[in-house]
Parts: structure tokens; sequence; C-alpha cells
């Protein structure tokens, strides 16, 4: 099996709004992704994240179009469920002294060394700096 790409928040940001700085690097990536099969999975702690995002910053009329992509993509991305052992493990990483490291990035990072996931498609450098391999 190939190897499991976790999708981070800013990614799922960049895919739904032409106006992002990363948006049309998005669209490649996953593009990519689907011509090769790739095995895509998210956190149910991401898309809460991305839900609040995209309603913040895009508004409703978008988020209504993420809810409609995920529907969509329900076979090509699997949502994983942060467990109680994330949550403790992610106490690893936010008690670091990083700038505006969230607690659903460590938990993220505690989610993907139990998955033993290595790649992650993000536009967040605390992925790389957690030892995680961002995905160009």
């Amino acid at each position: 099996m190939d190897e499991l790409v976790f999708l981070d928040s800013s990614f799922f940001k960049a895919i739904i709004d032409p106006k992002d700085e990363f948006h049309k690097k998005a669209s490649r990536n996953l593009l990519e992704f689907k011509s090769k099969k790739t095995p895509l999975v998210t956190s149910n702690y991401i898309l809460d994240e991305t839900f609040t995002l995209i309603r913040a910053r895009c508004g409703r009329l978008k988020l209504k179009e993420f809810r409609n992509f995920l529907n969509e993509s329900e076979d090509e991305i699997k949502v994983y469920r942060v467990t109680v052992s994330d949550e403790a493990g992610a106490w690893d990483w936010i008690l670091e002294n990083w700038s505006n490291l969230s607690f659903t990035d460590c938990a993220s990072f505690a989610l993907m060394r139990r998955l033993r996931i290595k790649s992650v498609a993000t536009f967040d450098t605390h992925f790389a700096r957690a030892g995680f391999k961002i995905k160009d």
C-alpha cells in the first residue's frame, strides 16, 4: 500500500478558497493524490478546526462547499478520531516554545505518530519542525 498522507486544515482551506495564496498548489497536489490513488487521511480535530477556519475567513457558502467536498471525497479521505492517548501525547509538543503552535497541531502529531504517518499536506511549517515530511 502507498504511504498515507495526512491532510491538514491549511491544505483544506487552500483547496476551498480560490483567494488563498496556496490554492493553486493545493489543487495541483490534490489532483496528483487522486491520480496516484494516494491514501488520504485526516482527523476529527482537523475537520473541527477547518470548519471554524472556513466559516470565519470565507463565510457560510464556502463552508457548505467544503461540506460537499467532504461528502464527495468520503471514499478517498479517511477520518480518524483523536484518541485519549493522542491527546496525552499532544502534551509532548504543546509545552514546546514554538510560536502559534495549536493543540490541534499537537494532537495531529500524536495521531500521525501512532498511525506511523510520515507525510502531510499542509502549509504549516510546524509539521516539518515536528519531524514530518511536507508534501510538495
